[in-house]
């Protein structure tokens, strides 16, 4: 499959402090900007002509559809992981507090 090169200016400051907080997380401004893009050509480019694409290089489609599941599950990852240090956060607040003895 052919690649078209994109290329912007960005602050360089920004682009590291965002770079250094998305490492942390796993990920990489490449990869972020890439899904939205994607998120992009969905929304604006017709469903129809999405498919005629697809039609013309099916090995992008199959990827496409691989991504698709891979995103879905990390989402999924992602929201329990949260969830779980909720539910630790809430535990470890009701262990500040401790019993209540009354007299």
């Amino acid at each position: 499959m052919k690649q078209q090169m994109i290329q912007l200016k960005y602050s360089l400051a920004r682009a590291k402090a965002l770079s250094h907080y998305l490492e942390k997380e796993g990920k990489t401004i490449e990869s972020e900007l890439l899904g939205h893009i994607d998120t992009l050509y969905e929304s604006q480019v017709p469903e129809e002509v999405r498919e005629y694409v697809a039609s013309q290089t099916p090995e992008e489609s199959r990827e496409e559809v691989s991504n698709k599941e891979q995103k879905a599950d990390k989402q999924l990852r992602q929201t329990a992981r949260k969830k779980q240090i909720q539910a630790e956060n809430a535990g470890d607040s009701q262990a500040e507090t401790g019993p209540v003895l009354t007299m």
